[in-house]
């Protein structure tokens, strides 16, 4: 497989340049601390998983070329988007003590943070043309194409993890120094706003011409 470095360079950089999953990751961080985000990161790096398939698929052919499957995407995802953004917007800050389990009731249920991580790399068709304008530059005929294929996608979902976990540490380390709960609801606000953001250009590049 040529040049596996520069697919995790490149990948890399994509995974951490900020997007709604690092957004979900900092908040989630926030809100309930290191240890309760990680089954969203897990969540996010499991959808990437899905969607790496899909791209390797004639699905990701038929999503990417068909313009109508891909506004369908792309609606129901800036829809979801606004669903979070509007849902963290209204939300009360939730300080949990790093250092204690807290209140198990103010905690979403790890199903429910993982399911929210993996819908929101799901439903975000940007991945999927990544996927496909990316594998075939780093797969060959020298090597059966399934293990290259499960090599470049594991590679991405380690990262996506390794990566959101540093996000996470450092969104850590900032709330060890905050304590105001006036100043959380305000990131609060502030993070809602930014998926709302979010929302609204996934929506409009859906009605762009392609």
């Amino acid at each position: 497989m040529p040049q596996l470095y520069l697919y995790i360079l490149l990948s890399s950089l994509t995974i951490a340049s900020p997007g709604p999953g690092v957004l979900l990751t900092i908040t989630n961080t926030l809100n309930y601390n290191l240890k309760n985000a990680i089954a969203g990161i897990v969540g996010i790096a499991t959808g990437m998983g899905v969607i790496s398939v899909v791209a390797a698929s004639s699905v990701g052919v038929l999503i990417v070329s068909s313009a109508y499957s891909l506004i369908i995407v792309k609606v129901v995802g800036a829809a979801y988007l606004a669903y979070l953004g509007v849902k963290l917007y209204q939300s009360a800050p939730k300080l949990v003590d790093e250092n204690r389990r807290g209140d198990i009731n103010e905690i979403p249920s790890t199903i429910a943070r993982f399911r929210q991580g993996f819908l929101l790399s799901l439903l975000n068709p940007k991945p999927i043309v990544f996927f496909m304008a990316l594998f075939p530059q780093f797969i060959t005929n020298n090597d059966p194409y399934i293990f290259q294929f499960l090599v470049l996608s594991l590679t991405f979902c380690l990262l996506v993890i390794v990566i959101h976990c540093v996000y996470g540490v450092f969104a850590s380390t900032i709330k060890r120094g905050i304590s105001s709960h006036r100043l959380f609801s305000v990131l609060n606000k502030v993070g809602g706003v930014i998926f709302i953001l979010f929302s609204a250009g996934l929506f409009i590049s859906s009605l762009l011409p392609f």
